[in-house]
């Protein structure tokens, strides 16, 4: 094909699949590798007739390594990345489209677009992660790593500022019973209704986070050890009319250091006294 020709059916090309090249980016379900990500069916059938176009129907080699594991997922050789895919496209674009500035000017549009879909994408996968990373799969509360960060924060904030600080920490009675003798799902039941009752009955500005197992931690910025055993009572009334006992421990200030790792400790100590009593 002359190159005028081809410069023409690459014109034509560009014109008919813009807006699936446009969009032909999106993150892998489920993958904890950022560079780990798909191509949109549209946008595979879209490059795979570029590739088509680009070589008069024989594709070039590095298009065709591009293609040779479609959706470019999991490539041992290291073609499924998406930055590395862009780049390669790129080049392959503008070698096509010679000399002749409409072109360039198209290609560039394309590429350029694609690069901050990528972008895009890249960002709202690591989004993803990091949701991933503070969620407790279960339960929708925070996870062990988020709820300590969070207590962390209002400590400071607490020293800074002098303001009170309080924790409860609570547990589920009976649940290795019910794991046990109904099944674990109904134990899951029991865990998610804890989270949501403790989330439906506290403030905005409270936390709640799973440490682990049965165990949780409700964070009350702004409030002192005498309000957070309101709170616990509070909670523990609510829950237990929903069929869910607990145990709570309440550590705060004045009595106890705003410290992080002091209120844990006094809130975990004051959890297994209300074990002991509870079993005494």
């Amino acid at each position: 094909m002359p190159r005028t020709e081809k410069h023409n059916a690459l014109a034509s090309f560009i014109s008919a699949h813009r807006a699936d090249l446009r969009l032909a980016w999106r993150s892998a379900a489920g993958a904890d590798d950022v560079a780990v990500m798909h191509v949109t069916e549209d946008g595979q059938q879209a490059l795979v007739a570029l590739a088509e176009c680009l070589a008069d129907g024989a594709k070039p080699p590095v298009i065709r390594k591009l293609l040779a594991t479609p959706p470019w997922s999991g490539n041992e050789g290291g073609a499924d990345s998406p930055t590395a895919m862009l780049l390669a496209l790129t080049s392959a674009l503008r070698e096509a489209a010679g000399s002749d500035a409409a072109l360039i000017s198209a290609v560039n549009d394309v590429t350029g677009i694609m690069a901050v879909q990528l972008d895009a994408a890249t960002r709202e996968h690591v989004r993803q992660l990091e949701h991933r990373i503070a969620t407790d799969t279960l339960t929708g509360s925070d996870s062990r790593t988020a709820i300590l960060d969070h207590l962390k924060v209002e400590s400071a904030r607490s020293v800074r500022h002098g303001r009170p600080l309080s924790v409860v920490y609570l547990d589920v009675v009976g649940l290795k019973k019910v794991n046990d003798g109904i099944g674990h799902p109904a134990g899951d039941v029991m865990l998610r209704k804890l989270v949501n009752y403790v989330e439906r009955n506290t403030r905005a500005s409270d936390r709640i986070g799973r440490l682990g197992g049965d165990e949780f931690l409700v964070l009350l910025p702004e409030t002192d050890s005498e309000g957070a055993s309101v709170v616990a009572k509070k909670l523990t009334a609510i829950l237990a009319d929903e069929g869910v006992r607990i145990s709570a421990g309440v550590a705060g200030t004045p009595e106890t250091n705003p410290d992080a790792d002091a209120l844990v400790a006094a809130a975990d100590a004051a959890l297994r006294s209300a074990r002991l009593l509870r079993s005494s």
